[in-house]
């Protein structure tokens, strides 16, 4: 029988669906040190304000969604721009 764990992927981009609840460690495009970060399952990964969508993330630990607080933008990262609302200001 085969893992599904062993299926998913180990590094995930800005923009993507987050596939668990969890603590996820963030790594950046050589401007900033590893930091982690917690992220709600089926929202976006955002992206990084400096080095934009360069940042990776990968699962630590997974948790409960309901011990999670939903993803806001911080210093260093920012949520990840729903497309309908690109698409809107782009017109």
């Amino acid at each position: 029988m085969t893992n599904a764990r062993l299926l998913e992927p180990s590094s995930f981009k800005p923009g993507e669906l987050v596939p668990a609840s969890g603590f996820y460690c963030v790594e950046h495009h050589s401007h900033k040190l590893m930091h982690t970060t917690t992220l709600v399952k089926d929202s976006r990964f955002p992206r990084c304000k400096r080095c934009g969508n360069a940042v990776r993330f990968s699962l630590l630990r997974r948790v409960k969604d309901t011990l999670v607080f939903p993803f806001r933008s911080t210093a260093i990262l920012e949520e990840y721009p729903d497309r309908n609302d690109y698409w809107r200001k782009a017109s």
